[in-house]
Protein backbone atom coordinates (compact mmCIF):
# COMPACT_ATOMS: atom_id res chain seq x y z
CA UNK A 1 0.00 0.00 0.00
CA UNK A 2 1.36 3.42 -0.96
CA UNK A 3 0.81 6.77 0.71
CA UNK A 4 -1.48 7.69 -2.20
CA UNK A 5 -3.69 4.67 -1.42
CA UNK A 6 -3.97 5.77 2.20
CA UNK A 7 -4.85 9.34 1.19
CA UNK A 8 -7.56 8.02 -1.18
CA UNK A 9 -9.08 5.78 1.52
CA UNK A 10 -8.89 8.67 3.99
CA UNK A 11 -10.86 10.92 1.61
CA UNK A 12 -13.53 8.26 1.08
CA UNK A 13 -14.16 7.78 4.80
CA UNK A 14 -13.74 11.47 5.58
CA UNK A 15 -16.41 12.39 3.01
CA UNK A 16 -18.91 10.04 4.69
CA UNK A 17 -18.07 11.16 8.21
CA UNK A 18 -18.00 14.91 7.64
CA UNK A 19 -21.62 16.10 7.66
CA UNK A 20 -21.03 19.87 7.68
CA UNK A 21 -18.74 20.31 4.70
CA UNK A 22 -18.44 18.45 1.43
CA UNK A 23 -15.43 16.52 0.15
CA UNK A 24 -12.74 17.66 -0.24
CA UNK A 25 -12.75 20.44 2.39
CA UNK A 26 -9.06 19.91 3.16
CA UNK A 27 -6.19 20.59 0.78
CA UNK A 28 -3.75 17.81 -0.16
CA UNK A 29 -1.09 19.43 2.00
CA UNK A 30 -3.44 19.65 4.98
CA UNK A 31 -4.43 15.98 4.58
CA UNK A 32 -0.79 14.89 4.47
CA UNK A 33 -0.04 17.03 7.52
CA UNK A 34 -2.85 15.42 9.53
CA UNK A 35 -1.74 11.94 8.44
CA UNK A 36 1.82 12.63 9.60
CA UNK A 37 0.55 13.83 12.96
CA UNK A 38 -1.72 10.80 13.34
CA UNK A 39 1.14 8.50 12.26
CA UNK A 40 3.43 9.68 15.07
CA UNK A 41 0.57 9.54 17.57
CA UNK A 42 -0.25 5.98 16.57
CA UNK A 43 3.35 4.86 17.01
CA UNK A 44 3.40 6.57 20.42
CA UNK A 45 0.34 4.55 21.45
CA UNK A 46 2.08 1.30 20.59
CA UNK A 47 5.39 2.14 22.24
CA UNK A 48 4.46 4.04 25.39
CA UNK A 49 1.45 2.04 26.53
CA UNK A 50 -0.95 4.94 26.05
CA UNK A 51 -3.58 2.63 24.59
CA UNK A 52 -6.90 1.09 25.71
CA UNK A 53 -5.18 -2.01 27.13
CA UNK A 54 -2.58 0.10 28.98
CA UNK A 55 0.17 -2.38 28.07
CA UNK A 56 3.71 -1.22 27.36
CA UNK A 57 5.35 -1.98 24.02
CA UNK A 58 7.31 -5.16 24.78
CA UNK A 59 4.45 -6.68 26.78
CA UNK A 60 1.98 -6.48 23.91
CA UNK A 61 2.31 -8.97 21.04
CA UNK A 62 0.09 -6.89 18.76
CA UNK A 63 2.05 -3.71 19.42
CA UNK A 64 5.33 -5.45 18.62
CA UNK A 65 3.95 -6.82 15.36
CA UNK A 66 2.39 -3.47 14.42
CA UNK A 67 5.66 -1.56 14.83
CA UNK A 68 8.10 -4.38 13.92
CA UNK A 69 9.07 -2.98 10.47
CA UNK A 70 10.31 0.19 12.19
CA UNK A 71 12.55 -1.64 14.69
CA UNK A 72 16.20 -1.29 13.74
CA UNK A 73 19.44 -2.72 15.14
CA UNK A 74 22.65 -0.77 14.60
CA UNK A 75 26.19 -1.09 15.92
CA UNK A 76 27.62 2.29 16.92
CA UNK A 77 31.30 3.08 17.28
CA UNK A 78 32.47 4.81 20.43
CA UNK A 79 33.65 8.39 19.93
CA UNK A 80 37.36 8.91 20.42
CA UNK A 81 37.61 12.55 21.39
CA UNK A 82 37.74 14.92 24.34
CA UNK A 83 34.08 14.31 25.23
CA UNK A 84 35.15 11.76 27.85
CA UNK A 85 34.52 13.37 31.19
CA UNK A 86 34.88 10.30 33.40
CA UNK A 87 37.21 7.31 33.31
CA UNK A 88 34.27 4.88 33.20
CA UNK A 89 32.23 6.71 30.55
CA UNK A 90 31.74 6.03 26.82
CA UNK A 91 30.22 8.53 24.39
CA UNK A 92 28.11 7.66 21.33
CA UNK A 93 26.25 9.76 18.76
CA UNK A 94 22.52 9.04 18.44
CA UNK A 95 21.48 7.97 14.90
CA UNK A 96 19.61 10.76 13.13
CA UNK A 97 16.70 8.46 12.32
CA UNK A 98 16.03 7.32 15.91
CA UNK A 99 12.52 8.00 17.17
CA UNK A 100 12.35 5.83 20.33
CA UNK A 101 15.01 3.93 22.26
CA UNK A 102 14.10 0.26 22.80
CA UNK A 103 17.18 -1.54 24.12
CA UNK A 104 20.92 -1.90 23.68
CA UNK A 105 23.98 -3.79 24.85
CA UNK A 106 27.74 -3.44 24.97
CA UNK A 107 30.36 -6.13 24.59
CA UNK A 108 33.14 -5.72 27.13
CA UNK A 109 36.28 -7.63 27.99
CA UNK A 110 36.16 -8.70 31.61
CA UNK A 111 39.20 -8.61 33.87
CA UNK A 112 38.44 -12.20 34.89
CA UNK A 113 37.15 -15.00 32.66
CA UNK A 114 33.51 -16.06 32.88
CA UNK A 115 32.29 -19.60 33.57
CA UNK A 116 32.23 -20.35 29.84
CA UNK A 117 35.99 -19.60 29.72
CA UNK A 118 35.35 -16.50 27.63
CA UNK A 119 36.46 -13.09 28.78
CA UNK A 120 34.04 -11.33 26.44
CA UNK A 121 30.85 -10.35 28.22
CA UNK A 122 27.81 -8.83 26.55
CA UNK A 123 25.62 -6.79 28.88
CA UNK A 124 22.35 -4.97 28.32
CA UNK A 125 22.31 -1.31 29.28
CA UNK A 126 19.86 0.22 31.75
CA UNK A 127 18.33 3.54 30.71
CA UNK A 128 18.38 6.05 33.56
CA UNK A 129 17.57 9.75 33.95
CA UNK A 130 20.50 12.09 33.54
CA UNK A 131 20.31 13.22 37.17
CA UNK A 132 20.61 9.62 38.42
CA UNK A 133 23.30 8.52 35.97
CA UNK A 134 25.59 11.36 37.02
CA UNK A 135 25.98 9.76 40.45
CA UNK A 136 27.71 6.76 38.84
CA UNK A 137 30.43 8.74 37.09
CA UNK A 138 33.89 7.88 38.40
CA UNK A 139 35.80 10.79 39.92
CA UNK A 140 38.76 11.18 42.25
CA UNK A 141 36.38 10.84 45.20
CA UNK A 142 33.77 8.47 43.75
CA UNK A 143 34.39 4.89 42.55
CA UNK A 144 30.86 3.47 42.13
CA UNK A 145 29.89 -0.17 41.76
CA UNK A 146 27.66 -0.58 38.69
CA UNK A 147 25.79 -3.87 38.36
CA UNK A 148 24.81 -3.27 34.70
CA UNK A 149 26.04 -0.60 32.28
CA UNK A 150 24.05 2.61 32.68
CA UNK A 151 22.82 4.63 29.70
CA UNK A 152 21.78 8.27 29.76
CA UNK A 153 20.77 10.48 26.84
CA UNK A 154 21.73 14.13 26.47
CA UNK A 155 21.09 16.10 23.30
CA UNK A 156 22.25 14.06 20.32
CA UNK A 157 24.56 11.81 22.34
CA UNK A 158 24.30 8.76 24.56
CA UNK A 159 26.61 8.12 27.51
CA UNK A 160 27.31 4.67 28.92
CA UNK A 161 28.87 4.17 32.35
CA UNK A 162 30.53 0.86 33.25
CA UNK A 163 31.87 -0.70 36.43
CA UNK A 164 35.62 -0.15 36.73
CA UNK A 165 36.02 -3.03 39.19
CA UNK A 166 35.08 -5.60 36.55
CA UNK A 167 36.04 -3.83 33.33
CA UNK A 168 38.62 -1.43 32.02
CA UNK A 169 37.97 1.37 29.56
CA UNK A 170 40.91 0.22 27.46
CA UNK A 171 39.50 -3.32 27.21
CA UNK A 172 36.78 -4.69 24.95
CA UNK A 173 35.34 -3.65 21.61
CA UNK A 174 33.68 -0.50 22.96
CA UNK A 175 30.99 -0.89 20.29
CA UNK A 176 27.40 -0.36 21.39
CA UNK A 177 24.57 -2.25 19.70
CA UNK A 178 21.49 -0.04 19.73
CA UNK A 179 17.94 -1.31 19.16
CA UNK A 180 15.50 1.47 18.39
CA UNK A 181 12.41 2.50 16.46
CA UNK A 182 13.40 4.64 13.53
CA UNK A 183 11.45 7.60 12.19
CA UNK A 184 8.82 6.55 9.63
CA UNK A 185 8.69 7.87 6.09
CA UNK A 186 6.53 10.97 6.23
CA UNK A 187 3.61 11.89 4.00
CA UNK A 188 5.28 15.27 3.46
CA UNK A 189 8.97 15.52 2.62
CA UNK A 190 9.80 19.21 2.58
CA UNK A 191 7.11 20.66 0.30
CA UNK A 192 6.49 17.38 -1.54
CA UNK A 193 3.65 14.98 -0.78
CA UNK A 194 5.16 11.48 -0.97
CA UNK A 195 2.30 9.73 -2.75
CA UNK A 196 4.45 7.02 -4.39
CA UNK A 197 6.17 6.04 -1.13
CA UNK A 198 5.36 2.59 0.23
CA UNK A 199 3.70 2.60 3.65
CA UNK A 200 6.16 0.85 5.96
CA UNK A 201 3.69 -0.84 8.30
CA UNK A 202 0.89 -3.36 7.81
CA UNK A 203 -2.50 -2.78 6.19
CA UNK A 204 -4.19 -3.02 9.60
CA UNK A 205 -1.97 -0.20 10.86
CA UNK A 206 -2.91 1.81 7.79
CA UNK A 207 -6.59 1.44 8.74
CA UNK A 208 -5.84 2.52 12.33
CA UNK A 209 -3.92 5.50 10.97
CA UNK A 210 -6.83 6.54 8.75
CA UNK A 211 -9.33 6.28 11.63
CA UNK A 212 -7.16 8.42 13.91
CA UNK A 213 -6.51 10.97 11.16
CA UNK A 214 -10.27 11.29 10.53
CA UNK A 215 -10.88 12.04 14.22
CA UNK A 216 -8.20 14.73 14.17
CA UNK A 217 -9.33 16.25 10.87
CA UNK A 218 -13.01 16.42 11.85
CA UNK A 219 -12.00 18.26 14.99
CA UNK A 220 -10.15 20.82 12.85
CA UNK A 221 -13.08 21.32 10.44
CA UNK A 222 -16.11 21.09 12.70
CA UNK A 223 -15.06 22.42 16.08
CA UNK A 224 -12.53 24.57 17.87
CA UNK A 225 -13.48 23.40 21.36
CA UNK A 226 -10.43 22.98 23.56
CA UNK A 227 -12.02 20.13 25.51
CA UNK A 228 -12.24 17.92 22.44
CA UNK A 229 -8.76 18.87 21.33
CA UNK A 230 -7.20 17.85 24.64
CA UNK A 231 -8.71 14.37 24.33
CA UNK A 232 -6.54 13.62 21.31
CA UNK A 233 -3.42 15.22 22.81
CA UNK A 234 -3.15 12.25 25.20
CA UNK A 235 -2.25 10.08 22.21
CA UNK A 236 0.92 12.08 21.72
CA UNK A 237 2.27 11.50 25.24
Amino acid sequence: MTHADIITKFLIEYDKANITSSYPSLTDYEIATVLDKAYLSLIAQKVTGTNPRQVAFEGDIKAIEDVRPLIKREKIKVEQNDLYTASNEYTYTIPEDMLYFVDGYVKLLGKSRALDKSAHIGQSVVLMPHSVAQKYRATSTNMPWIKEPILSIEGNRMYILIDQYAYSKTMGTLDFTLIYIHKPKKFIDGDTITKDTQFELTDSMAEELINLAIIMSLEIVESTRLESKTKTSVLES
